[in-house]
């Protein structure tokens, strides 16, 4: 399991990748849960949204999804508690989900809306608004304090902007100044909350739980007045929109549609120069579907299937990132179904780079030496610091990374990234347990023609021919 910019440990991806192919996650929650929550992240996708606000704020009272289609298309009788943000300005809320959200709070239901005023304004501000709750650009001043039902509670509060209400609203926290920064009001049968985004947490591991003694309560109170049957569970809503483009499945929403071809068209542009510089096609059974993302965070990889945001690095104004980031994800689907030891991120990105070199963008040649220079930092001659180390540095994995397969390019090349993954490909078994670094280097070994051991240990690998079967020449 594999990731791009967002900075996450694998394990936590799974959720994310389970989630993509409609598999429900399990919730660990009251028996029987009282609240059914949905986060939406179809107008804005973080991995916080898919599960950490549960794991934060829900875990021991509700039972939680996601909702990755489009939010009008999402069924909510048997949801009391829609969780929103306020989302991106390249994917406005429509005029349907709009109306979809207003019925289910009037119906009874408990929508939670967090966010800050920017200019040009969220979008999620056109959702606030038909509760006459409104962001806006003024900035909140701390300390925070609460009113009312949270007169005298601890409030953490890192940063975000003031709300404009109306009458109806009730003022839940304000700022130094006395402006509201939480606020909530009842609506038809149910309610609505509208809060700085700074009030809740954010970090992609949930390990933020700011505010939760008294955000769980002031949801869960809320929520529990809309009754759901909880036997049955809540599952995942995927993006209901695909296309089958040859062996490849295109998912998309109605939000992420106007930019699935303009993605795709940069996967099919990179795929001819994946097979010619690993000189094999994707793994069996690997790369079905193609996911497009409502963000410009990055992606990520099951092997099977890569999540693309639709306008990382700016794209389209800017080409090269977007070229390196579907080449990377996609290239994890050649690598599989042995990930590379150390180096799995780093490989996968040199494939993009190496994509990126060959298209003609100069970038790629300052991202090599980029990181390379950041290596040398740590490590000037880079024969010192062992970077499969448990404290090794970043910049020591990535720099030596690089430099090793820019270097066995020189000596060994041209093609002699193809030939490793040829060898790869004949010499271990699908079936094969584990791929150590020891391994790696045996299989380099073997496709160059040459015992790689003392070279790789001149530059501080450890590594060592007799903790691999695999013969060296």
């Amino acid at each position: 399991m594999n990731t791009r910019r967002f900075g996450l440990h694998g394990c936590l991806l799974l959720a994310a990748v389970l989630a993509a192919a409609g598999v429900a996650r399990s919730a660990t929650a009251a028996d029987p849960p009282t609240v059914h929550a949905v986060a939406d992240i179809s107008q804005e996708f973080t991995f916080y949204m898919d599960g950490r606000f549960h794991r934060q704020y829900l875990k021991d009272v509700a039972a939680s999804t996601q909702n990755w289609g489009t939010l009008s298309k999402l069924d909510l009788d048997n949801f009391n508690l829609l969780l929103l943000v306020a989302g991106n300005p390249r994917i406005p809320y429509s005029a349907a989900s709009i109306e979809h959200v207003r019925r289910f709070v009037e119906d009874g239901g408990t929508m939670l809306l967090m966010g800050n005023g920017a200019e040009p304004m969220p979008p999620g501000q056109a959702v606030g608004s038909i509760f006459d709750g409104r962001f806006t650009t003024t900035r909140a001043r701390k300390p925070i304090a609460g009113v009312g039902e949270l007169e005298g509670e601890a409030i953490v509060f890192n940063g975000g902007t003031v709300l404009d209400l109306g009458a109806d609203w009730t003022t839940l926290a304000t700022d130094r100044d006395g402006r509201p920064v939480l606020a909530s009001r009842r609506f038809g049968k149910g309610h609505v909350i509208l809060g700085a985004r700074g009030l809740f947490g954010r970090k992609p591991d949930a390990s933020d739980p700011i505010n939760a003694a008294w955000i769980t309560p002031m949801l869960v109170t809320r929520a529990e007045t809309k009754p759901i049957d909880p036997r049955k569970r809540p599952r995942p809503t995927r993006a209901e929109l695909t296309r089958d483009i040859g062996p490849l499945t295109l998912q998309f929403q109605e939000g992420t549609a106007p930019f699935a071809d303009a993605v795709y068209d940069v996967y099919r542009e990179v795929r001819p120069h994946l097979v010619d510089i690993t000189g094999v096609e994707p793994s069996p059974g690997m790369i079905k579907s193609m996911l497009i993302l409502p963000t410009g965070g990055g992606g990520f990889s099951s092997g099977v299937l890569i999540a693309i945001g639709a306008w990382w690095g700016n794209y389209p104004e800017q080409r090269y990132p977007m070229i390196e980031l579907v080449a990377h994800e996609a290239g994890h689907s050649w690598v599989l179904p042995h990930a590379e030891p150390l180096w799995n991120e780093p490989i996968a990105t040199w494939l993009g780079i190496e994509t990126g070199r060959r298209l003609g963008f100069p970038e790629a040649d300052a991202t090599i030496a980029r990181q390379i220079a950041k290596a040398r930092r740590r490590d000037p001659d880079l024969t010192k610091l062992d970077p499969l180390a448990e404290d090794a540095h970043r910049d020591v994995i990535w720099g030596k990374s690089y430099f090793v397969f820019e270097e066995l390019e020189r000596r060994h090349g041209p093609g002699a990234m193809a030939k490793y993954f040829q060898t790869k490909r004949r010499l271990i078994e699908r079936e094969r347990e584990d791929y150590s670094m020891d391994d790696a280097v045996a299989v380099w070994s073997v496709a160059v023609g040459a015992d790689l051991f003392p070279w790789f240990q001149s530059l501080a690998f450890d590594v060592d021919p007799s903790r691999t079967d695999l013969e060296t020449p």
